[in-house]
């Protein structure tokens, strides 16, 4: 008989003893609804059927529902009729058929009629039974739990009441009874919060988040918390659930109550220990609600705002408040924390961006690693939108006092917080004079309160000496600031100097050391440093003078072949024996040895030296050279325990070796030297041996690839023939060698770039993809790689991106043009990838700004990570519209098609009521941004006069996501002196130096308007742009820009100014207005208040003309007269798009970007 077992222990997994009797035995040749009937009056019957089989029959239950396919005409009972049977199982004493009762209801709910009659059956009472009933019933509640759930992805709307009580009454008071599901509870909680928000809220829900919020000390579990609220903040239609003056600011009761407790019962011996959590939770809470738009509008609103409480707490001297505070203003603007120390040269060095980091071991990321923080990045022009976030929040902060209580903060406190809160200031002021406009911060750095305590005698000494010492520290630090990041490990250093595009970085780089004697030109003096040296009648190497030798292997004139003494040889040959491999007393010793960057320095000196020598110093060199390749290849084709890595290479100084041979690799003679010795072809045979990874890393980060030889040849080989690892870092190598601005690295780099796109290990394409991304900063590296014509199709949507960039030039827009792909690419995305480059763009700021982390390739589980990162950047992505206007032709195409017109409907016209219609006016927004970024751009958007409804977006949209987005775009916007201008009628001002300039030049029209700006205009934000070239008429803008983008707002509501007040003329002075008690308590953002009306559009009809602004009067006669009607494209993207967000029920617990 053809029969089926199935064992219920395995499958619900619940503590059951496996016994014979545990199989419930049915045929298959039955109707289904023969075994149903029997299953159900079995699971019903209250007398002769045991638990065991019970649980058994309900188990088989699920087995026939999935077998059947959920078709009610098979069951042979109706829905109710089943429902009724398996509610029975709930009231069964046993917690194990309690159990399977809530897990084939799991699975019998599969769409909203089901849940309708379950909870018409008033089963929900039952269910919240179960997660009540005993907290040891650990394999009953998660049952529950996932029936919960399940109840939430079917309809969340008909979550009832009852589940939502004990759920919320887990959360509140779980942690009190240790109970193990509280954290489960508050998820669920969360979820439900973000679908039906009513439900939760009318229950008390949104207390309890914010509760736990303060109890719980796991970033990535506090952040999904606060995030959850912020959420519901940032849409009016769930805003009204939130108290916000009473339930936001909760998460600042840790700061801002000196009693603060959070559980009453809390015993005295603890409250130290529990005060402390508090604050690190606090601390990620506030750090959380500063990383999104609804945080900062809310927190920073007009009257006694959040923003204002903390830094009111600067000015009370309690030294625990003062401390976590000034943590989480390092958090807040992604600055490194100082070591605690009351030496300000120590903690300096403790924040050094350049200071040694584990990561950049040879083991590990090597100079890969240290290039990528110490070397700029290529943009000039493009857009960091990290930059418009920081320049937002500064402002906010400075506005509201926040200097002057950091002052207060270094003249009151202990020295340890002092110097925290000095360096703290430093950095912010050094920040102002980067990303805000000059009217905005030319009268930062007088800082009038520091300098007349410093000055007075009228307060007490010590103060006054705090002071004076401050000031003398910001001096220093400002120093620090001017020498800006010098490479710390010698490889780095060496190929900033062998690179012969860095002339500049070459003469800052080109001594270790300074000499502290002074050279005489004389055969006399010679002698004498010869004999003061001690390397001629000393044996002991190191404690021979290393900066005389230095100085005598730099003397003037001086090499062996002018200098024919022997003394002069005896000196050579007693260098030569130390540094050969072969006598291991160079190769001996420590990479950490006190002497050993300055062994290394005068060893590669010592290099040069024998080099300009020609054949009396040539014979010395190959005999060292012969060496050092004898050592190296001694270990080819050996066992892996015998190999370099083993002999020392990784913890002592004959890793230095490589520096020597680099050295000589830059010269035409040293690279015949090396090549006669069969270095090159020792490197090669390197290539095929496994465990030689190390020593591959060693020879890619110093060979010289200024020149086509040989260099360029093992490059090239260890990019395609190695191990996965040392492919992928002489990949990231390359972006090492872009920077860094090595020679012709247009005519052999982009071609490598290219190669490695095929590798068949898509860490390496993607990097290599990431690289050519930066290169193309450049028009040489981007001409260079439209001649390459890449294939990138199977890189996906980064791909696309890449090419998309052809189109900025006439060559690569003819290219793309004659094979159809520019009309092709046009439909795409106004259809399709407008809408994904939102989402795109939100992910990446998303990754910058909170712990989330992109998904691994094929999972939708959202990473966390606990580690946050240090001052992320974020460029904005390539964009296809804001390629195409850097052309004439491209302008013509997207004014034929009508592109701007459309766009601008959206805009004008946003439907804000579902998140499909936000994600659509994102879209438009940022496709417009992109349009602005070129002036033939920028002359489509005037036309059809588009910026001013941006610009009442940016300030009264009731969705405050997407006032962050107009921010955004109003600094791309500004990319150009043009668009800077633009807004500069709209009251808008805007940085206008490039991000590279040190030390930038006011324009003269900013210094004739800055009286009368700062006298009239009350402002909240600035954009610091970048500029291409002031043509607007040019054909193409191959110039890279000068002027980089970020944001500084000026608002010109009729409102009341929350920021700047201003000064008459004669109060002009930066201290007077600095120090003015009117100026440091003013507000910011006035025109990110929260709106109390819908705000209509500027180019409604209907909108009464008393409602505009004066500048909107001013300029209103600008705008092209144009009805309004809905174009056929918008319908048409809509429909094809289909419903690629969802509703509220849709949107994930992230942060709004």
């Amino acid at each position: 008989e053809d029969v089926f077992a199935f064992d219920f222990s395995t499958e619900i997994q619940l503590s059951v003893e496996y016994s014979s009797h545990n199989e419930i035995w049915f045929c298959k040749t039955n109707e289904p609804s023969e075994n149903f009937r029997e299953i159900l009056q079995n699971v019903a019957k209250s007398h002769g059927v045991s638990n065991m089989r019970k649980l058994g029959h309900l188990n088989n239950f699920i087995k026939l529902l999935c077998s059947s396919g959920h078709c009610e005409d098979s069951f042979g009972f109706t829905y109710e009729e089943i429902i009724v049977c398996l509610r029975l199982a709930l009231l069964n004493e046993a917690k194990e058929v309690r159990a399977a009762g809530l897990r084939a209801l799991r699975y019998l709910i599969r769409d909203t009629s089901v849940l309708q009659k379950v909870l018409r059956l008033q089963v929900d009472y039952l269910i919240a039974r179960c997660i009540d009933i005993q907290q040891s019933n650990e394999g009953e509640r998660t049952q529950a739990l996932r029936l919960v759930r399940k109840i939430i992805t079917v309809n969340a709307m008909l979550f009832p009441t009852s589940i939502a009580n004990s759920l919320i009454a887990v959360g509140t008071d779980g942690l009190q009874e240790r109970d193990r599901m509280v954290r489960a509870a508050i998820a669920i909680v969360c979820e439900l919060a973000l679908k039906n928000p009513e439900v939760v809220a009318k229950r008390g829900g949104l207390s309890t988040i914010l509760k736990s919020v303060i109890d719980c000390q796991l970033s990535r579990i506090n952040e999904a918390l606060i995030t959850t609220v912020l959420h519901l903040l940032n849409h009016p239609r769930t805003r009204q659930y939130v108290r916000i003056d009473v339930e936001l600011e909760q998460i600042l009761a840790p700061f801002t109550d000196f009693h603060y407790r959070h559980n009453a019962d809390t015993a005295e011996g603890q409250l130290k220990e529990d005060r402390e959590s508090r604050f690190l939770s606090s601390r990620m809470a506030i750090v959380a609600a500063f990383r999104s738009w609804s945080g900062i509008i809310n927190l920073c609103k007009a009257g006694n705002s959040g923003i204002q409480s903390l830094i009111g707490l600067l000015c009370i001297p309690n030294m625990e408040v003062r401390k976590g505070l000034l943590e989480v203003l390092y958090e807040i603007f992604r600055l490194p924390v100082p070591i605690a120390t009351q030496d300000f040269t120590e903690a300096l060095l403790s924040v050094d961006p350049a200071r040694f980091q584990d990561t950049w071991r040879l083991s590990d990321g090597f100079v890969a690693a240290e290039a990528k923080v110490v070397l700029p990045h290529r943009a000039r022009s493009r857009p960091d939108l990290m930059d418009n976030y920081l320049a937002f929040v500064l402002s906010a902060f400075i506005t509201s006092g926040l200097l002057e209580g950091l002052v207060e903060v270094v003249t009151s406190s202990d020295d340890q917080l002092a110097v925290r809160a000095t360096i703290l200031l430093g950095e912010l002021l050094h920040m102002a004079n980067t990303i805000l406009p000059h009217s905005h911060s030319h009268h930062l750095h007088c800082l009038p309160t520091l300098i007349n305590m410093a000055a007075s005698f009228d307060i007490p000494q010590e103060k006054r000496l705090r002071a004076s010492a401050a000031v003398n520290n910001l001096k220093r630090f400002h120093e620090k600031k001017k020498k800006g990041l010098k490479p710390h490990s010698l490889y780095l250093d060496h190929i900033i100097r062998k690179s012969a595009s860095s002339h500049n970085r070459r003469e800052s780089h080109s001594r270790a050391h300074r000499d502290i004697y002074v050279i005489k030109d004389t055969e006399e003096a010679l002698m004498m440093n010869l004999r003061d040296s001690h390397i001629l009648n000393h044996k002991q190497n190191l404690e021979w003078n290393w900066l005389l030798i230095a100085t005598i292997l730099k003397w003037p004139h001086v090499n062996l072949r002018n200098n024919k003494d022997e003394q002069m040889h005896r000196f050579v040959r007693r260098l030569l024996y130390f540094y050969k491999p072969s006598s291991k007393l160079y190769a001996g010793l420590a990479l950490d040895h006190l002497k050993a960057r300055q062994l290394t320095v005068v060893g590669c000196q010592f290099v040069e030296f024998l080099m300009d020598s020609d054949e009396d110093g040539h014979g010395y060199l190959e005999d060292l050279v012969k060496d050092m390749v004898l050592w190296l290849s001694s270990s080819s084709g050996l066992k892996p325990e015998r190999c370099l890595q083993s002999n020392g290479l990784l913890t002592t100084l004959s890793q230095h070796y490589f520096l020597f041979l680099g050295t000589l690799s830059a010269h035409p003679q040293g690279v015949k030297l090396l090549e006669k010795c069969g270095l090159f072809q020792c490197l090669l045979n390197l290539c095929s041996v496994k465990n030689q990874d190390a020593v591959l890393k060693l020879a890619v980060s110093t060979l010289d690839y200024s020149r086509d030889g040989l260099a360029r040849v093992i490059l090239s080989k260890i990019l395609t023939a190695a191990t996965d690892t040392c492919r992928l870092y002489a990949t990231k190598h390359l972006r090492v060698l872009l920077r860094a601005g090595v020679e012709f690295f247009s005519s052999w780099g982009m071609e490598l770039l290219v190669t490695q796109l095929h590798d068949h290990s898509k860490a390496v394409s993607m990097e290599a993809l990431d690289i050519l991304d930066e290169a193309c900063e450049d028009k040489a590296n981007l001409h260079a790689l439209i001649q390459l014509k890449p294939a990138v199709s199977h890189l996906g949507d980064k791909g696309l991106l890449l090419l998309l960039r052809f189109l900025s030039i006439p060559k690569g827009f003819s290219y793309l043009n004659e094979r159809g792909y520019v009309s092709k690419q046009l439909d795409k995305w106004q259809k399709e990838y407008n809408l994904k480059y939102v989402d795109l763009i939100e992910e990446q700021l998303n990754e910058a700004l909170t712990t989330y982390r992109k998904p691994v390739d094929g999972d939708n589980y959202v990473r966390r990570s606990n580690q946050r990162l240090q001052r992320p950047n974020v460029y904005l992505p390539v964009h296809l519209y804001g390629q195409l206007v850097h052309d004439k032709t491209g302008c013509h195409l997207l004014e034929a098609q009508s592109v701007v017109p459309d766009l601008s409907y959206t805009v004008r016209s946003p439907m804000l009521d579902t998140w499909e219609g936000i994600k659509h006016l994102k879209a438009a927004l940022w496709a417009l941004g992109n349009i602005g970024s070129s002036n033939w751009g920028l002359n489509l958007l005037q036309e059809e006069n588009v910026i001013p409804d941006i610009l009442a977006l940016a300030q009264h949209c009731e969705v405050l996501s997407v006032r962050g987005t107009c921010v955004y775009v109003l600094g791309v916007i500004s990319k150009t002196r043009q668009g800077c201008e633009v807004l500069k009628q709209y009251g808008w001002d805007a940085v206008r130096h490039s991000r590279r300039t040190l030390w930038p030049v006011t324009p003269d029209e900013v210094d004739t308007q800055l009286t009368a700006e700062l006298s009239s205009v009350p402002s909240t934000l600035s954009l610091n742009s970048e500029s291409t070239s002031s043509r607007h008429n040019s054909e193409s803008e191959s110039q890279p820009s000068a002027f980089a983008p970020r944001l500084y707002i000026l608002d010109q509501s009729d409102e009341p100014s929350l920021y700047l007040h201003s000064k008459p003329v004669k109060d002009r002075s930066p201290f007077t207005i600095l120090a003015s008690t009117r100026f440091v308590r003013t507000r910011f953002l006035n025109s990110l208040s929260l709106p109390s009306k819908k705000v209509r559009s500027t180019s409604d009809p209907k909108t009464p003309s008393g409602s505009r602004t004066p500048t909107e009067l001013k300029i209103g006669s600008m705008r092209r007269n144009r009805t309004v009607t809905e174009p056929s494209s918008i319908s048409q993207a809509v429909q094809n798009t289909g419903t690629a967000v969802g509703g509220p029920a849709q949107c994930p617990p992230v942060v709004e970007t």
